[in-house]
C-alpha cells in the first residue's frame, strides 16, 4: 500500500515550489485524492509522475 504524502512531503520528493505543486494536481499531472479539507498524493502517483518525465525526456 503506497504512503499518503501531505504537500511538503511531495515536495520532499520532487524539488518544486507551492505554485507548482497545485499546478500539476490541478492539471492532473500529479494525481492527488482529497480526504475531508486535506489534498493527499501516494507515492505511488509521485512515481509515476517521475516516470512520465523520465518519458518525456527520452522521446
Amino acid at each position: 500500500m503506497s504512503k499518503l504524502l501531505d504537500e511538503a512531503g511531495v515536495r520532499e520528493l520532487i524539488p518544486i515550489g507551492h505554485s507548482k505543486y497545485y499546478e500539476l494536481i490541478g492539471s492532473g499531472a500529479l494525481r492527488s485524492v482529497k480526504i475531508g479539507r486535506r489534498r493527499l498524493v501516494t507515492e505511488q502517483a509521485v512515481a509515476d509522475y517521475i516516470a512520465g518525465l523520465d518519458q518525456a525526456a527520452a522521446a
